[in-house]
């Protein structure tokens, strides 16, 4: 594990500003792409920020899980810590993070009934108040629906796992598409959710719609000391969700009694991607290409999605498996690459590497061709090949 002054050092190389032009400044990554999506749903144009982890490189995969992000004031944070845990340490997949920028319509929004009662409960009838635009919940689940998500899906390469993470009302947002729409997400990460929403009536409605079906479900809830009713129907919900008993449906529930409302989503964040991948790479002890294998089928399985190792990792697994004399493993092993990303020429060079170290020069050959005839103006790829051909 690197010390904590790389890991500060790698979130805030990613806190400049986006370069698209007519924005004012935020705190988004600079390899982020932001777009502005006409949305005919919701009759308005809205900002999205991508963060695209093929922009940085380090271990990219051949598809994406993909990180829907409510809270997008948080998108430094969480594609920090994205970037540290997928490329520096390989705890977690690389993945694409879609922040939403909910601007100055979250209590529409983030709000899936319309609701005169505040968080303690008390009715707010003011007609200008903060309370009166809420109730927008339903159609901007919609929006993302048929809006945002066919927009990432079309330009990216997107694995079929989408996590749908909140915080606030972000968080209740989370927990209502969970109950109310859960065709649309996998995964879900629902940080401090405003559960007190009308007045606890959200939580009763909620706990009636659990998932039941056989597709695989998994929910991250956590929250810190509160004070109102807030509590109340947080420990209201969970004991829905210790009642309800779905094989299919995964969830924890983690408690941070030093935090507070603000300042719960950087643990939170953190613990909910490692809670969907606790063992991302494959166990040093004992690997081999078989231990691989299985490690990432029984991750895939656990999810409901074919999770495939990214390329640097099965890169340095390879060259690991030479250096200990395992040339078996070590084929079997390059060849993930060749299988994941046949267009890519060092894939196969990779390949070519372990036959070339195998003593086996006929593979090595075929291997090299293959990339210099996929990257023909590769001088380093060619002289690969004239090297051992010689």
């Amino acid at each position: 594990m690197k010390p904590f002054y790389l890991l500060l050092a790698a979130l805030l190389s990613l806190m400049a500003a986006s370069p698209a032009p007519a924005q004012e400044a935020q705190p988004y990554p600079s390899s982020a792409e932001t777009f502005v999506i006409h949305s005919n749903i919701l009759g308005e144009d809205r900002r999205v920020v991508i963060y695209n982890p093929d922009k940085v490189g380090g271990n990219v995969l051949p598809f994406y899980p993909v990180l829907y992000l409510l809270d997008e004031n948080d998108m430094s944070m969480v594609t920090g810590m994205v970037k540290y845990l997928s490329a520096y340490n390989e705890q977690l997949p690389a993945m694409l993070v879609v922040g939403i920028d909910g601007g100055d319509q979250r209590m529409r929004d983030l709000t899936p009934t319309h609701s005169l009662y505040d968080n303690m409960g008390k009715l707010d009838p003011d007609p200008n108040g903060w309370l009166q635009p809420s109730g927008g919940g339903d159609k901007f689940l919609r929006f993302m629906r048929e809006e945002v998500i066919p927009f990432v899906e079309k330009r990216y390469r997107t694995a079929p796992f989408r996590i749908f993470a909140g915080h606030s009302v972000g968080g209740l947002t989370a927990v209502h598409a969970l109950t109310a729409h859960p065709d649309m997400f996998n995964a879900y990460l629902a940080v401090a959710p405003s559960l007190w929403w009308d007045k606890g009536g959200f939580v009763r409605s909620a706990a009636k719609h659990l998932p039941t079906g056989v597709d695989k479900k998994f929910l991250f809830l956590a929250d810190s000391p509160e004070g109102g009713p807030f509590p109340v129907y947080i420990k209201s919900f969970l004991g829905a969700l210790a009642a309800h008993k779905a094989q299919s449906f995964h969830w924890t529930h983690a408690y941070y009694p030093n935090e507070t409302h603000g300042s719960i989503a950087a643990k939170a964040y953190y613990d909910g991607l490692r809670f969907l991948y606790p063992q991302w790479n494959a166990p040093e002890e004992g690997r081999t290409a078989v231990s691989i294998r299985r490690h990432y089928a029984a991750m895939s399985s656990r999810l409901g999605y074919d999770v495939q190792p990214p390329f640097d990792l099965v890169s340095d697994w390879a060259s690991a498996f030479v250096r200990k004399g395992m040339f078996n493993d070590a084929v079997e092993t390059a060849a993930i690459n060749v299988r994941n990303f046949p267009a890519n020429a060092w894939a196969y060079a990779g390949l070519a590497d372990v036959y070339r170290a195998k003593g086996d020069k006929v593979a090595a050959i075929a291997s090299y061709r293959k990339a210099v005839e996929l990257a023909p103006n590769d001088a380093q790829l060619k002289e690969k090949l004239t090297a051992v051909m010689n």
